[in-house]
C-alpha cells in the first residue's frame, strides 16, 4: 500500500498534467506491483490529512520489538481541489498499486498555472505577471534519535520537462565535530525511453489538414529504453537496457481482441542478468503475472509468479446496478461483455478526470455521503518463488480505516528468530541446509486520513 504522502504526490502529477508512464523507471511497473509487492512486518499506524488544498501531513508510528517514527510535510503549489483525502472516499486502486494500463503516446499538454488554470498564462500573462510553475516541496524527519531527515523537490519547468531533487541528512556520532558532506560517490547518469509508431506532433497536423487522413489509433506500443550511469569516485560503470510491448485501450475496440498484457525484457550485460515479466489483465479484478530470470555466468535463474484479485460486497454490487456504474478499471468494456456484465456498465479509469457526474459530485459533497462506492473495495495479492517463499497480502477496508495485513512464509534456517515449524531433514530444504519451514514476517498497517 502506497504511503499517503506517495498518493498526494501522484495527484501531484495528475493535476500537473506529467505522464510518469512515459519514463524507463516505469518499464516494470505491472510487474513490481503483482511480484514485488511488500507485506508489514509489525504494526504500523499512520495519521494523515490534507488540511488544505496546498498543505498535507503525515504522522507515522511503528511498534512490535522496535518503535519508530516519522513526520511527513507536504506543499504544493497546485491547489488539489479535486483530490479526496479521507480514508473512507480514497478509491482503494489508488493506493493499492496493480495491473497498469499504458496510454499511447500523445501531445504534451498545456502547462498548468499554479492556480490550476490552463493555458499560457502559466508561463506569463499579457500584463507581465510571471505566474508561478507547478512546485512540490516534501520533507521527511524519522525518529527516534539518531534523526534522518529526507525530502524532496519537484518543479515543472515547461510541459516536457521536470526538475527532481532528492536529499537525505543524518546526524553524525557526537565524536565527530568536522562537517562532512556525500554525494554518493559523485555518481552520473542517464536513463531514456523511446516509443515506436507514429509520431503524435505529426498525427496532431494531420488531423488539422483535411486533405490528410488521421493516423489509424494505436492498437500496441513498444518501447525500448536504457540507462548507464558512472561514479568518477569508485569507478563504477551501470549499464541496462530494456523492451516493453504491451497493449493499449484501442485495442478493446475490436471484438475479437485478447486480453490485455504487458510483456518486458530487462538485460544488464555487465554482470550477465537478464530478466522477462508477463503480466495479464485476465478480466477487470483479476490480474496474474510472472517473471522469470537468468544469469549467463552464473547460471542462476529464478521464477516468480504472482496474482491479485478485487473483490467487492453485495451491497456495492446493489449501488452499482442502481448507478449503471460499474468501477473498475481501463476502459475493459470487452471483458465485461465476456463476463456477461450489462453493457450500459461505465468503465472509470482510476487516475483519469473524465468521471462520470454521479462519482464526480461525490468528490465536491462528500459531506453528504460519507461512504464512497469504492468503501467497501479489498484485495488480495500472493506470489510464490521457486523457494516457496510466499508473500500474502491482504487490503481493505475496516469501517474508516484503510488496513493492510499480510504474512511472509518460506525457508529458515536453523538460528533465524522466526515462528518456523520444523520439518523432515529429507524434507525439500535439507539439501539447501535449511531444516524449517514458517513464518518469516506477520504485520498489519492502519491509515487513517481526513
Amino acid at each position: 500500500m502506497r504511503d499517503f504522502m506517495d498518493y498526494i504526490q501522484l495527484a501531484f502529477y495528475d493535476a500537473s498534467k506529467w505522464n510518469r508512464d512515459n519514463s524507463y523507471s516505469q518499464l516494470t511497473t505491472t510487474a513490481n506491483a503483482l511480484l514485488d509487492f511488500s507485506t508489514p512486518e509489525r504494526l504500523k499506524v499512520n495519521l494523515s490529512s490534507l488540511s488544505t488544498p496546498h498543505f498535507a501531513t503525515t504522522y507515522t508510528l511503528g511498534t512490535v520489538g522496535l518503535i519508530d517514527g516519522s513526520i511527513s510535510y507536504l506543499f504544493t503549489t497546485i491547489p488539489l481541489h479535486d483530490t479526496p483525502s479521507r480514508s473512507t472516499l480514497i478509491p482503494l486502486r489508488k493506493l493499492v498499486p496493480g495491473y497498469r494500463q499504458i496510454y499511447p503516446p500523445s501531445l504534451p499538454p498545456v502547462f498548468p498555472a499554479a492556480d490550476g488554470r490552463d493555458g499560457d498564462l502559466a508561463i506569463g500573462d499579457t500584463k507581465g505577471e510571471l505566474k508561478k510553475k507547478a512546485t512540490l516541496l516534501h520533507a521527511t524527519l524519522h525518529l527516534p534519535p539518531p534523526t534522518t531527515l529526507t525530502g524532496s523537490f519537484l518543479r515543472r519547468l515547461s510541459p516536457t520537462t521536470q526538475l527532481s531533487l532528492a536529499f537525505c541528512s543524518s546526524r553524525a556520532p557526537a565524536s565527530k565535530s568536522a562537517p562532512q558532506a556525500t554525494t554518493d560517490n559523485a555518481l552520473f547518469g542517464f536513463k531514456g525511453l523511446w516509443n515506436f509508431g507514429p509520431d503524435p506532433r505529426k498525427q496532431n497536423q494531420n488531423e488539422r489538414d483535411p486533405a490528410r487522413e488521421p493516423c489509424r489509433s494505436l492498437l500496441s506500443l513498444l518501447s525500448a529504453g536504457g540507462e548507464v550511469y558512472y561514479s568518477p569516485v569508485s569507478s563504477v560503470v551501470g549499464l541496462s537496457t530494456g523492451l516493453r510491448f504491451t497493449t493499449l485501450p484501442a485495442a478493446t475496440e475490436n471484438p475479437h481482441s485478447t486480453f490485455p498484457y504487458t510483456l518486458t525484457l530487462t538485460l544488464t550485460p555487465l554482470t550477465g542478468s537478464m530478466s522477462t515479466t508477463y503480466s495479464l489483465l485476465a478480466s477487470p479484478n483479476l490480474a496474474f503475472s510472472s517473471r522469470f530470470g537468468f544469469n549467463v555466468y552464473s547460471w542462476e535463474s529464478e521464477m516468480v509468479a504472482g496474482c491479485e484479485l478485487w473483490r467487492r460486497s453485495k451491497k456495492l454490487h446493489t449501488l452499482q446496478r442502481n448507478s449503471s456504474l460499474l468501477f473498475a478499471v481501463d476502459d475493459l468494456t470487452w471483458a465485461r461483455r465476456k463476463m456477461g456484465l450489462p453493457d450500459a456498465a461505465v468503465s472509470v479509469h482510476p487516475e483519469r478526470d473524465d468521471l462520470p457526474d454521479i462519482q464526480r459530485d461525490d468528490h465536491h459533497t462528500h459531506h453528504h455521503h460519507p461512504q464512497s462506492p469504492h468503501a467497501s473495495d479489498s484485495v488480495i495479492k500472493v506470489r510464490v518463488d521457486q523457494s516457496w517463499n510466499i508473500r500474502a497480502l491482504w487490503e481493505g477496508r475496516v469501517k474508516e480505516l484503510v488496513v493492510s495485513a499480510g504474512v511472509a512464509l518460506g525457508p529458515t534456517s536453523r538460528s533465524s528468530l522466526s515462528y518456523a515449524s520444523p520439518v523432515a531433514a529429507s524434507g525439500p530444504g535439507a539439501a539447501g541446509g535449511l531444516s524449517s519451514y514458517g513464518w518469516k514476517s506477520v504485520g498489519v498497517s492502519v491509515l487513517y486520513s481526513s
